[in-house]
């Protein structure tokens, strides 16, 4: 008799269960996942208030009348398609110290181990756009995107740029801080771009132009320094913006300063806190340098709309490890040496 009490006292509470049963878990197919906590206990809170809430408006579980328009939520964007070329992208860095040393060194390094890019790296110290007659930009960037033909060029180039530009090719001379210097900067911005920018013939006969890279400079600890880069950034980037969509300008601050301007001092690089500047607050360390190649890589495979090699699983080893792999990148060509000056 006690037993058959229990029984009698537990049927509405098994009944409760019973109607509470999610459809489906038995037996039956859902449409729709559950909603699973990250830890695996059990539903999220979102699906259970969800639940509930559908529960107690009536709204939300009746159907729409016959006749109503469906309302279409607005779609995210979608990212740009990543491509695979059939030969590996030929990438050109061209630029003053900032390419000719470590950072321009590990950017080139890093670019070239991806299966399909080829980089090159032109770079001299203490050069620009301002003084042709020092080193000339103007004829070397030509000449490099000649005989390189890349589909992508890298520049870096201005931190030796803000002085005097001297009398070229039948100018005048332009004082720097004066209000003719911008705009003669800027001409020759213009005329850079478009010369590196040329349609140069290729391997399969056509004639295609390079994109271009600018990487704008990066913010220095040096004032009277920062004050003149300030302006050239500016100009830089008004004239990649004019130049149109091939040329795409790279703003470098954001990856080097704190929230509120100041220079970032340390950052992890290797697993390790590290200084990025040298002590003249102008110059990277070795571990700086990396700690920006690491920023700008992912932009540059951005413009090539490739994907990141260390983001793809590893592919499976070759039964015979001996035999080159069939998309193996052949050596790069060295560029021909300049011919020797004979004493006069």
């Amino acid at each position: 008799m006690l037993h058959a009490r229990r029984a009698l006292a537990l049927l509405p509470l098994a009944l409760v269960v019973a109607c509470t049963e999610p459809s489906g878990t038995a037996g039956g197919t859902s449409d729709s996942p559950k909603t699973v906590a990250a830890d695996g206990a059990g539903p999220s809170e979102a699906a259970v208030d969800d639940t509930l809430l559908a529960a107690g408006d009536p709204a939300a579980a009746d159907p729409k009348p016959e006749g109503e328009p469906a309302v279409e939520l607005p779609s995210e964007p979608e990212p740009p398609a990543l491509t695979i070329p059939e030969k590996p992208y030929k990438v050109l860095i061209l630029g003053d110290s900032l390419a000719a040393t470590g950072f321009g060194v590990l950017l080139e390094d890093k670019l070239d181990k991806h299966p399909h890019v080829e980089a090159y790296r032109k770079a001299k110290s203490a050069t620009g756009l301002a003084r042709p007659d020092f080193f000339d930009w103007f004829d070397e960037g030509p000449k490099q995107v000649e005989f390189r033909k890349p589909d992508l060029v890298i520049v870096v180039m201005g931190g030796n740029d803000g002085q005097d530009i001297p009398p070229w090719k039948g100018s005048d001379r332009v004082r720097w801080d004066t209000d003719g210097w911008p705009a003669a900067y800027r001409a020759r911005m213009d005329t850079f771009l478009t010369e590196i920018a040329a349609p140069v013939a290729r391997e399969d006969g056509s004639e295609v132009g390079a994109r271009i890279l600018w990487l704008g400079l990066p913010q220095m600890g040096l004032k009277s320094l920062e004050k003149k880069l300030v302006l050239i950034r500016q100009i830089q980037q008004d004239a990649v913006a004019g130049h149109g969509k091939g040329a795409v300008y790279l703003d470098t601050t954001p990856f080097l300063v704190e929230a509120d301007g100041s220079l970032i001092e340390k950052a992890p690089v290797d697993g390790k806190e590290r200084e990025l500047r040298a002590e003249d607050g102008i110059h990277f360390t070795m571990s700086g340098s990396e700690y920006l190649a690491d920023k700008v890589y992912p932009e540059v495979l951005g413009v090539l709309a490739l994907p990141d090699i260390d983001a793809l699983p590893k592919p499976e080893p070759e039964p015979d490890a001996a035999s080159p792999a069939a998309d193996a990148k052949p050596a790069k060509p060295a560029e021909p040496a300049e011919p020797a000056k004979t004493p006069g």
